[in-house]
C-alpha cells in the first residue's frame, strides 16, 4: 500500500499530462509532441520566479501558469492556425519543430544560483514547496511536502476540469467538436476558437503536472528534460485511444503505480520505459480495424513529398548543359576530396560530423520519405550501431570495418523488429511506438552491460586520424547514396513508393505490402546503424550522452527541412542542422535548436517541399537560361509538378510497377 501511495503521487502528474494531450487531440486530432516542453517551461518559470525573483510560492505558481497559458495561446494562433487544415502528420511534425523552439525559450529563462527558504533537493535541483512539515513515514515510504502537494492539488485540478467540460460553453463545444468537427462547424461552433481554448487548457495541465512532478523526481535545465515528461503522459493518452480525458487520467494514475512497483521490485528505473513501450504497442494493436481505417484516412499526409523530376532528354544532351554539369561535378568532387587539405583539424572534424549526420538523415528519407513510415526513433537506431560498436571491437576483437558491417546488420535486424508492428500501425501510432523505443533505449538498453562496452567509450584506433575519419565518412555517405539511388530506380524502390501512396492498389498489382514495408525498415536501419558506428568512432563516445533520444527530433526536422522525398534534400537538411550552430554558435549556444525548430515551422507553413523544392526550381531556371528550353514541356511555367498523394486513381509509381 505504501508503494501504491507513492505511485499515485507520480501518477497524478502523469494523469494531468495525459488529460492535456487528449484535450488537444479532441480539438484537432493531432498528438502534440511539444506537450512536455510546456510542462518543462512552467517548471523553469516557477524556479525563476521563486529562486531568482524571490516571489511567494502561490504568486509564482499563478504567474507561471498564466505565462504557460499565454504561450499555448500564442503558439496555437501563430503556428497551428495556419496549419489547421493540414493533414495530421504534417501537424505532428510541426509540433516537433515547436518543441525545439520551446526548448530555447525555456533555456533562456533566468536560472537560480542561490538557495532560498523552504526549498527541497530533488534530482540535484532545488525546488520550492508551498509549506513545510516534518516528514511522514508510511511503512517503506517517507512522504515530504511535495508529495502531499501533488495529492491535494491534482484532484482539485481534475474536478475543475470536469466542471469546465460539462458546464461551460467552450467545454461543451470542445466535446462536440471532438465527436465530429465538420458537423460542429456547420452548426456554428467556432472550431478554431475551441482549438485555442484546448491548447490553453492543455498548456496549463502540462504546467501543473510538471510543477507537481519536479520536486518529487527532480528537474535539470537540459534540452532533453521535456521528453520524459511527454512520454509518461503520452503513454496514458495513447492507451486511452486519445478518446476520453477521464480514461487517460485514470490510466495515468495506474501507470504511476506501475512505475513505482517496478522500481521497488527490480531497482531499475529504466525498465519502466520498456514496459511502457510494450503496453503502448499492445494498446495500439488492439484497436479495432474500423478505428485503424478511420485514423489512417485522417493521417494520409504525403502530399508534401515531391518526387525528383528528371530533366528532359533534350536538356541533358545539350552541349552547354553537359559542360556546366561536368564542370560543377568535377569542382564539387575536388572540393570534397581536398577539404582536409584546406581546413584545420577542427574544421575537418566538423565536416566529417556533417557527413555522418547526413547518412542518418538519408536513412530517414528511405523510411519516412519513400515508405511513408513516420519514425521518431531514428537516432536510437543509429545508437544501436554506435553503442554496440566498441563492444564488437574491444571484447569480440573484430577489426574496424567488419565490426562496422556487423553493427549495421544488427541495426537492420532491430529495425526489422520495429517494423513488424508497423504492418498494423499507421502514422502517429508508429511515431509513438518509435519514440517510446528511443526513450527506452536511452534509459535502459544503452546502460546494459551485455550491450555496451565498459565506460561507454569507443577506443579510437591509432590509424583513424581526423583526415581519415573524414574520408571514411565521405565514402560511407557517397556509397549509401549511390546504393539508395539505384534502389529508388529499381523495382523494389518503385514498390516502396507505390505502397506508400496506395497499398491496396499496389497489392492489386502484385506488390507484397508486407515485404516492401519491412524492406524499407531494414535498409533504413542498416544505413542508420552504420552512421551511428562512425559517429561513436569519431567522437569516442558510445553511450546515451552520444545518442540522446531528443536528437531523433532533430533528424526528422533535418529530413523535412531538406526535402523529405529526396536524398540530396537529406544532405541539405543535415548541413543546415549542423552548420547553423557551428557558424552561429558564437552568437548563442541555443541558436542551433532555434534555427532547426523555427526553420521546420517556416518550411511547413510556406515551403512544404523543403529546401530541395527550391533547389530543383533553381535547377529548372538555370537549365532554361543555359539551353533556352523549358524543362517541363507542355506544362505552364507557373504550375507546380504533380505530387504523389493518396486518392489518385493510378499514381506514377504504380503505373511504372504495372508497366
Amino acid at each position: 500500500m505504501d508503494i501504491v501511495l507513492l505511485g499515485l503521487v507520480i501518477g497524478m502528474a502523469n494523469a494531468l499530462l495525459a488529460a492535456g494531450l487528449v484535450l488537444i487531440h479532441m480539438s484537432n486530432r493531432v498528438i502534440n509532441m511539444a506537450h512536455g516542453e510546456f510542462g518543462a517551461f512552467a517548471v523553469a518559470m516557477m524556479l525563476a520566479l521563486t529562486r531568482v525573483a524571490h516571489l511567494n510560492y502561490w504568486l509564482a505558481l499563478a504567474l507561471s501558469l498564466l505565462a504557460t497559458a499565454a504561450l499555448g495561446a500564442v503558439v496555437e494562433r501563430t503556428f497551428l492556425k495556419r496549419l489547421f487544415d493540414s493533414p495530421r502528420l504534417i501537424l505532428l511534425i510541426a509540433t516537433i519543430g515547436l518543441a525545439q523552439v520551446l526548448i530555447v525559450v525555456r533555456l533562456l529563462l533566468p536560472k537560480p544560483t542561490v538557495a532560498g527558504e523552504r526549498l527541497l533537493i530533488g534530482g540535484g535541483q532545488l525546488f520550492p514547496v508551498p509549506f513545510t512539515m516534518e516528514p511522514v513515514v508510511f511503512d517503506r515510504v517517507v512522504l515530504y511536502p511535495q508529495h502531499f502537494t501533488a495529492l491535494i492539488i491534482g484532484p482539485l485540478v481534475a474536478v475543475a476540469l470536469a466542471v469546465f467540460l460539462r458546464r461551460s460553453r467552450y467545454g461543451v463545444a470542445l466535446r462536440a467538436a471532438s465527436e465530429n468537427a465538420s458537423r460542429a462547424q456547420l452548426l456554428g461552433i467556432p472550431v478554431q476558437r475551441v482549438s485555442t481554448v484546448a491548447w490553453v487548457l492543455a498548456a496549463v495541465m502540462a504546467g501543473i503536472g510538471g510543477i507537481l512532478l519536479a520536486p518529487v523526481i527532480g528537474f535539470s535545465a537540459t534540452e532533453a528534460v521535456g521528453l520524459p515528461i511527454l512520454m509518461r503522459g503520452l503513454a496514458a493518452a495513447t492507451i486511452a485511444r486519445m478518446a476520453s480525458v477521464w480514461a487517460a487520467f485514470g490510466i495515468g494514475l495506474g501507470l504511476g503505480v506501475v512505475d513505482q512497483l517496478v522500481f521497488f521490485w527490480t531497482g531499475r528505473s529504466g525498465l519502466t520505459d520498456v514496459i511502457l513501450v510494450v503496453i503502448i504497442l499492445a494498446a495500439l494493436l488492439a484497436r479495432r480495424a474500423r478505428t485503424r481505417r478511420t485514423v489512417a484516412a485522417e493521417e494520409s499526409s504525403w502530399e508534401a513529398i515531391e518526387p525528383v523530376r528528371p530533366l528532359p532528354a533534350e536538356i541533358l544532351a545539350h552541349p552547354r548543359w553537359q559542360v556546366l554539369t561536368r564542370t560543377a561535378a568535377v569542382t564539387g568532387a575536388v572540393a570534397l576530396v581536398g577539404a582536409p587539405l584546406m581546413a584545420r583539424s577542427a574544421g575537418t572534424f566538423f565536416l566529417a560530423s556533417v557527413l555522418v549526420i547526413a547518412s542518418v538523415v538519408v536513412s530517414m528519407t528511405v523510411l519516412t520519405g519513400w515508405a511513408g513510415q513516420l519514425s521518431l526513433g531514428q537516432w536510437a537506431l543509429a545508437g544501436i550501431g554506435g553503442v554496440l560498436g566498441p563492444k564488437l571491437v574491444v571484447e569480440v576483437g573484430l577489426p574496424f570495418l567488419p565490426a562496422m558491417a556487423l553493427a549495421a546488420a544488427i541495426g537492420g535486424l532491430v529495425a526489422l523488429l520495429i517494423g513488424l508492428p508497423a504492418l498494423r500501425l499507421e502514422g502517429t501510432g508508429l511515431a509513438v511506438v518509435t519514440l517510446g523505443f528511443a526513450v527506452a533505449s536511452g534509459s535502459w538498453l544503452y546502460t546494459r552491460g551485455w550491450f555496451t562496452a565498459p565506460g561507454g567509450r569507443f577506443p579510437t584506433p591509432s590509424w583513424l586520424t581526423t583526415d581519415r575519419f573524414y574520408w571514411i565518412a565521405l565514402l560511407y555517405l557517397a556509397g549509401a547514396m549511390l546504393v539508395l539511388h539505384r534502389l529508388s530506380r529499381s523495382t523494389t524502390g518503385l514498390d516502396i513508393v507505390a505502397v506508400r501512396d496506395n497499398p491496396r492498389q499496389a497489392s492489386a498489382y502484385g506488390v507484397s505490402v508486407v515485404r516492401t514495408k519491412l524492406t524499407a525498415f531494414v535498409v533504413s536501419g542498416i544505413v542508420a546503424a552504420g552512421g551511428g558506428f562512425l559517429w561513436a568512432a569519431g567522437t569516442g563516445l558510445a553511450d546515451v550522452t552520444a545518442f540522446p533520444p531528443i536528437r531523433s527530433f532533430a533528424i526528422i526536422a533535418a529530413a523535412v527541412i531538406g526535402g523529405l522525398g529526396t536524398l540530396s534534400g537529406a544532405v541539405i537538411g543535415a548541413v543546415y542542422l549542423w552548420g547553423v550552430p557551428y557558424y552561429m554558435g558564437s552568437v548563442s549556444p541555443y541558436v542551433g535548436l532555434l534555427a532547426t525548430g523555427a526553420g521546420l515551422l517556416a518550411l511547413l507553413m510556406f515551403l512544404p517541399g523543403g529546401l530541395a523544392r527550391a533547389m530543383f526550381r533553381g535547377r529548372d531556371h538555370l537549365a532554361r537560361l543555359v539551353t533556352g528550353t523549358d524543362p517541363r514541356p507542355g506544362v505552364p511555367t507557373n504550375e507546380e509538378p504533380q505530387m504523389l498523394t493518396p486518392g489518385i486513381e493510378v499514381e506514377p509509381a504504380l503505373a511504372e510497377v504495372a508497366g
